[in-house]
Parts: structure tokens; C-alpha cells; sequence
């Protein structure tokens, strides 16, 4: 049984970034895995280009019909037959020495369960995307739940145990954020942990989906987010609409403070009494920041006079500045 299964679904990828993308597994310098590459009914003949690799890691697949990346991946991962799953798109290209290295992390960092690592970007618009540097569980783990995705995709290597035990796989009601979707789930399933040097060199042009959907990606990262929010906070069912609007720290209206206020109340008293810090810290920080945002005497009254602002350490002086700053001149 090969160590590392490869996971690569393709479709109508140009001939020169999917040779990148195939010599650049062919020759890792940890040679135990299976390549498995799944062509997701292309138009073009991408199957003539895998078929003239002479390799006998690679396992070729072809959909019958275009079912999208998420299924493709999905179908690729039932068949392997590994203990770590590692995802690498059709159009990147992978440093020789990343299995080696992301193996060696996980042999030393057992606790580990989704990995990835530094990236680099080349293409056509590659100064207009970053990821963030970050390194430590708590650190991504915080990063994933309130903010954002915190790793490349292509550079993540997964213990396939960990979605076996959990029943998790790609959610196609989150496309085009499907991968986002994924490492949410894994939230208080496993830690995470990125190597701080790159070992991957992610594509970004103007004919990727990163670029083309960008803004349907958002949408769907923030539906996902919502969930793993609620869960990681155990926070009750309120308002859905209202609290990712709070957390995305936009302006709330005067009825809207009153209600979240309402919601909330108790739920800050118990994340206080627990000392629950981060969680504590984030509502704080995003309620503060809503005195700066909300103008006009109604919104500033709302938030003047809301429970929140003794649990929370709101001082009275900051108040009656933003009271007077934004709500009456």
C-alpha cells in the first residue's frame, strides 16, 4: 500500500502548466504514492498527454461527464488507498522535496492531521493574491473560523483517517469554496500546521476559477464560516444573518444592535465567567468597532445603552466620544 495518495482532477488544463504540474509529482524525491488523476470530461484531449507518461504510480480516471472539482476529488479520494491524501491542481507545480518534507512533519508532529506549506505564486496576476503567514494550530485554526482561508489547497497533505472517521468529503453546496468548506469542517476534528517554506508554486491567471469566481467564493467561504462559527463558539441558534453580518464588521442598524444585543447578552456573561478569551476577544473587538461605523443618533443611542458594553469593558468615556463624534455632530 503506497504511503501518499495524489489527488489531481483535471479539466481542459493547457498542455504546458499540466505537464508542469505531472513531472513535478513524477520526480518528488519521495517516490512512495499513487498519482491518482482524474479528467473530468474535458473537451479538449487531455488524456493523450497523462497516457504518455510511462509511470506505473499513475492511476488515470475519466468521468463519463463533467461533474466539477469537488465530485472529481471526492471520487479520486474513495479510491485511494493511502494514509495521507495530497491535493495538487492541474496547473501548479510542486517542489521536489515536499512529500519528503511534509512526511518527515508528520512522522515528528503525530497531533497533526491537515498540513500544508509556504506557496509561491507565478502567473499572469500573481501579485494580486496572498496567503497569510502563518504556522501554529491555534493561530490557522483562529484564522479559518474568523477570517479566512489559510492555506493553499494544492499544498495541503491530509491523513486520510481523519475523513474516513468523520464521514467528510467536499461539499458541492459550497462551490466554487468547496476546499475552504473542507478545512472547516476539520475544526476541533484535528490540528493544523503549515511549514514555513515553500514547497509548492501556485498558478494564478485570469482563466483560473480562484480568479473568475472570486466573488462567488466569498459568499460561499462565509456560509461555511457561519456553521463552524457557531459550532466552535457554541454559540445558540440566533439570527444567522445578523451575526455574520456582525462578525464581517459591517454597519448595523439601530433595531439591529438591539436585537443582537438581546441575543448575545447572555452568551458573553457565560464566555466571561469560563474565561473563553479568544471568542470573548473577537465579539468585543467587533462591537467596539461598530461605534466607529454606525452614524446618525439613533445607532449610537442603541449602542450606548446596550447590555453589552459593561460585560464587554466598553468604557464610558469612549462612549460618550462616539455618541457625540458620530451620533450628534
Amino acid at each position: 500500500m503506497p504511503k501518499i495518495s495524489v489527488i489531481m482532477p483535471v479539466y481542459n488544463t493547457k498542455e504546458e502548466y499540466l505537464r508542469e504540474a505531472i513531472e513535478s509529482i513524477l520526480t518528488q524525491t519521495y517516490s512512495d504514492f499513487e498519482f491518482l488523476i482524474v479528467d473530468d470530461a474535458s473537451t479538449c484531449d487531455v488524456a493523450s498527454i497523462i497516457k504518455s507518461y510511462d509511470d506505473k504510480r499513475i492511476c488515470f480516471y475519466q468521468m463519463l461527464q463533467n461533474k466539477g472539482a469537488a465530485e472529481t476529488r471526492n471520487f479520486a479520494i474513495s479510491q485511494a488507498k493511502s494514509t495521507y491524501l495530497a491535493f495538487m491542481d492541474s496547473d501548479d507545480v510542486a517542489v521536489k522535496e515536499r512529500f519528503a518534507k511534509q512526511i518527515k512533519f508528520f512522522e515528528n508532529n503525530p497531533e497533526v492531521g491537515c498540513l500544508g506549506t509556504y506557496v509561491e505564486f507565478i502567473g499572469d496576476d500573481k501579485d494580486s493574491l496572498r496567503f497569510p503567514s502563518l504556522t501554529e494550530h491555534e493561530e490557522l485554526e483562529a484564522y479559518l473560523v474568523f477570517q479566512g482561508c489559510a492555506f493553499c489547497q494544492s499544498s495541503i497533505m491530509l491523513k486520510k483517517e481523519i475523513l474516513d472517521k468523520y464521514n467528510l468529503k467536499y461539499k458541492t453546496e459550497y462551490i466554487p469554496a468547496e476546499d475552504n468548506a473542507l478545512w472547516l469542517d476539520l475544526v476541533g476534528k484535528t490540528k493544523f500546521a503549515v511549514i514555513p517554506e515553500v514547497l509548492l508554486y501556485y498558478r494564478y491567471y485570469a482563466d483560473n476559477i480562484s480568479h473568475r469566481q472570486k466573488a462567488e467564493q466569498i459568499e460561499s467561504m462565509e456560509r461555511a464560516k457561519f456553521e463552524v462559527i457557531q459550532r466552535y463558539c457554541e454559540i445558540p441558534e440566533f439570527d444567522r444573518e445578523l451575526f455574520v453580518k456582525f462578525i464581517q464588521q459591517k454597519t448595523l442598524s439601530a433595531q439591529e444592535i438591539r436585537i443582537l444585543s438581546a441575543q448575545l447578552k447572555n452568551y458573553v456573561k457565560g464566555l466571561k465567567d469560563k474565561k473563553v478569551t479568544e471568542v470573548y476577544d473577537m465579539i468585543r473587538t467587533c462591537f467596539q468597532k461598530q461605534y466607529y461605523r454606525v452614524r446618525g443618533l439613533s445607532g449610537q443611542l442603541a449602542l450606548f445603552q446596550s447590555p453589552l458594553n459593561e460585560m464587554l469593558k466598553i468604557s464610558t468615556i469612549f462612549r460618550v466620544f462616539c455618541f457625540v463624534t458620530r451620533g450628534i455632530l
